[in-house]
């Protein structure tokens, strides 16, 4: 079909999920041309789930290995441009439901920012579930997000043409921060979308402690977003890689972000569990960075974080 003026195409990166991800896959197929489910490499036992999806109409395309969350992405975009030729992307997360006006909003988002003369790189959801995306001031009436999550991307074909597709060096982790930053290089705004409102699932959490008791502040427990050491790799590795390559084109984005980085290592490696193996990962993370090194963490690293023996 040939492409119309706001027509969405809606991408969902996906690895071993259960049956949820049939009802947000219809909340999205409800308001998109066509619905494009990634498995990056999933175990037999999602079989199920994408059989449910093919048979509800929804186009499952199978990676032959896990190869992280950028590539997952690009390969679903390619998917659906060459299927439904969009004028937009929608990219979404398995466990990541949209409120029915979603794609409405998103696209009356880029509307009025167009008509305001803004050149719009992307909007972003304005809230998963009751947390707020954080936001970077206005612009021409419009709030401008500070580092948002891939799950709510709404980004014109235009954009990925401009400044290229997903980053699939960074693997997990900082792929969206990494995008949102090439984009904002580019010269294009990053917007949030006004009303576009996003149920995600946004970690586990734990009790922070100290001397093995829970912390509290004003009476209220202290709790940190728990990832297990490999996560913690991915993200320290990749932070570092971004604050290197983004610090001099957005300096102030490059401090901020790593502030809060800073304060959530803090709180899991310091008054977390798995402490030891936490600092090991960070550790190796930052050192890797500083190797220009990309991909997936080597076999080798990956048991000594989980504490696995080599085999001889």
């Amino acid at each position: 079909m040939a492409p119309e003026e706001g027509s969405v195409a809606v991408v969902i990166a996906a690895f071993n999920p259960d049956a949820t991800l049939l009802g947000n896959a219809r909340a999205a197929a409800a308001q998109a041309v066509g619905v494009v489910v990634v498995d990056d490499g999933s175990t037999p036992a999602s079989d199920d789930v994408f059989a449910a999806l093919l048979a509800d109409g929804v186009v499952v395309h199978h990676q032959p290995s896990n190869a992280g969350i950028a590539a997952a992405l690009n390969a679903g975009v390619a998917e659906a441009r060459e299927r439904w030729a969009p004028t937009h992307i929608l990219t979404l997360d398995q466990d990541s439901t949209l409120a029915p006006t979603y794609v409405r909003h998103a696209l009356d988002t880029f509307r009025g920012a167009t008509a305001a003369g803004l050149e719009v790189g992307f909007v972003s959801a304005a809230a998963y579930g009751p947390h707020a995306t954080p936001s970077r001031g206005t612009v021409g009436g419009f709030t401008r997000a500070f580092d948002p999550l891939q799950s709510g991307f709404v980004v014109p074909v235009a954009t990925l043409d401009a400044v290229g597709m997903f980053d699939e060096g960074l693997f997990i982790d900082g792929v969206d921060s990494e995008f949102t930053a090439r984009v904002r290089a580019a010269g294009l705004e990053v917007l949030v979308g006004t009303g576009c409102q996003l149920e995600h699932a946004l970690g586990k959490r734990e009790p922070a402690l100290l001397f093995g008791r829970p912390l509290r502040l004003f009476g209220r427990p202290i709790t940190y977003n728990y990832h297990s050491p490999s996560r913690v790799y991915y993200i320290s590795r990749n932070g570092a890689t971004l604050a290197a390559r983004y610090l001099r084109t957005d300096p102030a984005w490059v401090a901020r972000r790593s502030v809060e980085e800073l304060k959530a290592h803090t709180l899991r490696i310091g008054l977390g569990r798995d402490k030891t193996k936490l600092l090991m990962a960070a550790v190796a993370g930052i050192g890797d960075a500083w190797r220009h090194r990309t991909g997936r963490l080597t076999d080798d690293l990956a048991r000594k974080l989980s504490g696995a023996r080599s085999r001889s």
